[in-house]
């Protein structure tokens, strides 16, 4: 209870408390624990996809925990009750009123607590067995034929409490509160801002959205106290006190308190605007003619292409369709859905592309994966519906996270007894198709997007004191595989660079570009002598602009040290040069800036008062 609502304390309600400046907190109630009905590898083991494994466990806490309520003694009406204080917001306006603060049947927040380690720390005992800890939508793929009755959203029902769980996440019982934060960030709609696809960008411990939910006092472990997000997220969620500067305004002087000062009375940062690129994405060839249905791309999507279908006086029918699509697979989709009552429930068609079920665990009923660039066959068979008029859509859902491509199709065409009735190439808008987020395009996308920047003044304050404490390296892996050496990533004026251009900050995949990164004043590798260099979590230590220097430092890898000199002030960033930042010997750390002659400099800075005035001409 103490880690989550603890007063005068570290915990999840102080920490989102400072994070916003008294904008946000957070609040609810801790339950006993209860026991699933299955060991750890049935939710957790690599072997079962993660929309199977994870799901079921909240699926299975959740009615273990209504068993338990009334075992208890408690009766269902006296559960609905308590139940019903979590359910006070409408995460997404499912009767489009406008009004989010109203119950939509759903937990507002829901945190599964798993007995032992987490697997990103491990797993303990059970290794690849124990479950990671995630944020996610349970049996998101039900939606239309699931969920309370006038919100069919999908999900799983607590018990016969008449109250449902979709959002959620799941953390160890030993978890320290920079995992619990770090995955709450998700639930407000945060993403991951290290490379989710295994490459090593360099946000490291400069965001709570990257290794930042590992610091901590320096003391006996990691991820017991998280630092602050980064300078992006929390404008996203409306927490950033700033200042602003747009293009050719000449000089500008703005006065900045710490980053880590959320409701103090100068700005946390500077966001420093910069002019619109217009740029092309290219997706792919439409299977024929110009225009192709493209199912959009992004994240927590649930976007359909509807239309009304005459199967009367048929025996048999067939929807088909060529499709070419890439999606993240085990965790986006796309369905083929039939409803019978005008659109309020729909009901999933089988479809041969649709993975098998695991032994023991669910079928899948959407399909995921990619076609590896190539055009196929996608028909659905209506024969069940066939003497009917029924609607049908298309819908690709994905979840927070990684992006792909998605879905596009050509050439649908309905087919009744043999025949087909009608075709649509996408070559014109036909009134007939119902769309909500899929669009008609020519295989790219062409669009214009903003950059920023945004400098900050990190210094040791509030959260941010453990970015002095808690910042680590595994030094002596070779010999002492848990222990860890201790640094400090060095305070001064941090610059982020926003480019909209890009979906992710994945830079093994776009080198030197990325949603939200910060320029590193040095973005040279580590390097140790015999040994390889230091992941960039760690060479971005000293990636700040100050004037004042930096000290020396040491590192260990495999147990060679090495020794990084002390570095002298570096107070002004500019961007005259795109590739001044850049670093080809290492890619994915360092950052190609915009090149617009933007220039901010520290002009006066003092570590007594956490303070400094920066200098801006853009």
């Amino acid at each position: 209870m103490d880690l989550f609502y603890g007063t005068g304390k570290e915990s999840m309600r102080d920490f989102y408390l400072k994070q916003s400046g008294g904008r946000y907190t957070v609040g609810g109630d801790v339950s006993e624990w209860v026991q699933v009905p299955y060991n750890e590898a049935r939710y957790g083991s690599n072997a079962i996809p993660d929309n199977d494994g994870s799901w079921n466990f909240v699926k299975d806490t959740a009615n273990s925990w209504y068993d338990s309520q009334i075992a208890a003694g408690k009766t269902p009406e006296q559960i609905k009750q308590y139940l019903a204080q979590f359910d006070v917001w409408d995460r997404f306006d499912y009767d489009n009123d406008g009004d989010f603060n109203e119950p939509d049947g759903y937990v507002d927040h829901f945190q599964a607590v798993h007995s032992g380690e987490g697997e990103e720390a491990g797993g303990g005992a059970q290794g690849e067995d124990a479950i990671w800890s995630h944020r996610w939508s349970a049996f998101n793929n039900l939606k239309g034929s699931a969920g309370p009755s006038f919100n069919l959203n999908g999900g799983t029902q607590i018990g016969d409490s008449g109250l449902w769980i979709r959002d959620y996440t799941t953390e160890p019982e030993n978890g320290g509160l920079g995992v619990f934060a770090h995955e709450y960030g998700h639930d407000l709609g945060l993403p991951d801002l290290y490379d989710t696809q295994g490459g090593d960008n360099g946000v490291g411990f400069w965001s709570l959205m990257a290794s930042g939910s590992w610091l901590n006092h320096g003391k006996d472990d990691i991820g017991s106290t998280p630092g602050y997000m980064d300078p992006w997220s929390k404008l996203y969620r409306g927490w950033l006190n700033y200042s602003t500067v747009e293009h050719d305004s000449g000089t500008t002087y703005v006065t900045l308190g710490a980053a880590g000062d959320s409701d103090g009375p100068t700005a946390q940062a500077v966001v420093v605007n910069l002019p619109s690129v217009t740029a092309t994405h290219d997706y792919n060839k439409p299977f024929a003619g110009t225009y192709e249905w493209w199912g959009g791309k992004g994240e927590d999507l649930e976007n359909t292409l509807t239309r009304t279908l005459d199967l009367t006086g048929a025996t048999t029918a067939a929807i088909s369709a060529k499709a070419w699509y890439e999606t993240e697979e085990d965790y986006d989709f796309f369905f083929g859905e039939v409803s019978t009552d005008g659109g309020v429930r729909w009901t999933s068609l089988p479809h041969p592309l649709i993975d098998p079920a695991p032994p023991g665990g669910d079928q899948e009923t959407g399909i995921d994966g990619s076609s590896n660039g190539e055009w196929v066959d996608l028909t659905y068979d209506l024969s069940a519906y066939a003497g009917k008029t029924v609607q049908f859509r298309y819908r690709n859902s994905t979840d927070g996270g990684i992006t792909f491509a998605g879905l596009f199709l050509d050439n649908i065409s309905l087919v009744k007894d043999g025949a087909a009735v009608w075709t649509d190439d996408a070559e014109t808008a036909r009134a007939e198709w119902k769309t909500r987020g899929f669009s008609r395009i020519t295989g790219s996308v062409t669009d214009v997007y903003p950059r920023f920047y945004i400098a900050e003044n990190r210094t040791y304050t509030g959260y941010d004191k453990t970015l002095q404490t808690g910042p680590y390296n595994f030094g002596f892996a070779n010999t002492r595989p848990d222990f860890v050496e201790r640094f400090a990533n060095q305070e001064g004026m941090l610059v982020w660079f926003v480019n909209y251009v890009y979906a992710d900050n994945n830079t093994a995949q776009h080198p030197g570009y990325g949603l939200n990164l910060p320029v590193d004043v040095r973005p040279q590798r580590i390097t140790v002598p015999g040994q390889g260099s230091l992941t960039n979590r760690r060479s971005g230590y000293d990636g700040t602009f100050s004037r004042y220097a930096k000290p020396a430092q040491t590192f260990h890898l495999n147990g060679v040290p090495t020794t990084v000199p002390k570095l002298g002030p570096v107070p002004v960033f500019d961007d005259s040069n795109p590739d001044r930042y850049w670093s080809a010997d290492n890619p994915q750390n360092s950052v190609k800036v915009a090149g617009e002659g933007t220039r901010i400099e520290v002009a006066l800075e003092s570590r007594a008062f956490d303070m400094m005035i920066v200098k801006v001409t853009n």
